[in-house]
């Protein structure tokens, strides 16, 4: 017994795969899945109640969440500052926040390398991670340039 020779609600072949044309026979189809981050009923105004009465000043300014201001970047590298328009606040920022070199330096002068890779590398804890990506090179075994595997 193929298919063709079933009953006639059985679906064809493309109508087994598209979702669209048997909506309603799945109670799951109809459900909506709220976002993993959805917290709006646990705030203020969700029953009928809240929404008559309003939110309070107090309340509304208890959920603000004050604004952190981002450090300032420097418009010229300390490298290119001339001499005299260098400050005492300035060198010292740029040398506290240079600790990450401190690790590069040393990475270098563990492995024998000048630091060309170790420089392009991200800090993480204390710890040199190497961005893989610029690494160029084969892959061990593989052949390049070679003849085909599949000739």
């Amino acid at each position: 017994m193929s298919i063709e020779d079933g009953p006639g609600d059985t679906l064809d072949q493309s109508e087994s795969l598209d979702s669209d044309e048997i909506r309603g026979t799945d109670d799951v189809d109809d459900v909506v899945t709220p976002p993993d981050s959805w917290t709006e009923a646990d705030k203020f105004g969700t029953t009928e109640r809240e929404a008559r009465e309003g939110e309070s000043l107090d309340q509304k300014l208890a959920e603000e969440v004050p604004d952190v201001p981002l450090e300032e970047e420097l418009d010229v590298p300390v490298a290119a500052t001339p001499d005299d328009d260098l400050t005492e606040e300035l060198v010292d920022r740029v040398v506290d926040s240079d600790d990450e070199n401190d690790y590069i330096a040393d990475a270098t002068e563990d492995d024998g390398t000048d630091g060309a890779a170790v420089k392009d590398a991200d800090v993480v804890d204390g710890v040199v991670v190497e961005n893989s990506a610029t690494h160029r090179g084969q892959i061990d075994g593989t052949p390049e340039d070679a003849g085909s595997y599949f000739d």
